[in-house]
């Protein structure tokens, strides 16, 4: 009976990704097709996972699966992570990466300037649970849907998509106030010094 076993979805996606595997790691050549095309497979496997994919670095590529920090999303990225098939040209990532150097990347999100040097954050461990509040110098409760989504970005940089989701139970955005040392803030490039401690220590 095994023979007819119906395949699974996430062997249904790496089937098409090995049929067209040389064309997506060329996919410069015809970019948005191809991009639209990975997306709109992805979405057969299921709803709202997004990739993202690294540039070439000797003659390999990472392909980044993402639940785009929706947790119900996560057991979906874990399963397709896991049914990954062999890929000599690629390293298959579940969930977006901490990025190396990420207190010194600017981002621009929204038409608005997300710079670690200048934004702030003051952090509770409280019953085991990190919970963390970001200080934005221009920070309104009108703008507030732009400031929470480019503010994820850099969490996901410094600390990766999964602790972001999984190990930081509660996140609030606020306008950086005159003297943030005196209130006892600090700088957005400690976060990953601090909640690393914190996850050594509640591990």
């Amino acid at each position: 009976m095994g023979i007819f076993a119906k395949e699974t979805r996430e062997h249904q996606f790496w089937k098409w990704f090995q049929k067209n595997e040389s064309k997506l790691f060329q996919f410069e050549k015809d970019q948005e097709p191809i991009l639209d095309e990975i997306s709109e497979q992805l979405s057969k496997y299921k709803e709202g996972i997004v990739f993202e994919i690294s540039q070439e670095n000797n003659g390999k590529r990472e392909f980044i699966i993402s639940a785009d920090g929706l947790k119900e999303l996560f057991p979906d990225v874990e399963a397709l992570k896991d049914a990954v098939p062999k890929l000599d040209r690629w390293s298959i990532i579940a969930f977006r990466p901490r990025m190396k150097d990420y207190a010194n990347f600017k981002l621009d999100y929204a038409g608005k300037e997300f710079d670690p040097a200048k934004i702030w954050i003051y952090h509770r461990i409280q019953d085991g649970y990190f919970d963390l509040i970001i200080y934005h110098t221009s920070f309104t409760e009108e703008e507030r849907n732009a400031y929470v989504s480019g503010a994820y970005i850099l969490l996901d940089m410094a600390l990766g998509e999964y602790d972001v989701v999984k190990g930081i139970r509660y996140i609030d955005h606020q306008k950086l106030p005159d003297n943030p040392k005196d209130e006892g803030l600090m700088p957005f490039s400690d976060l990953r010094k601090i909640y690393d401690e914190y996850k050594k220590n509640n591990g």
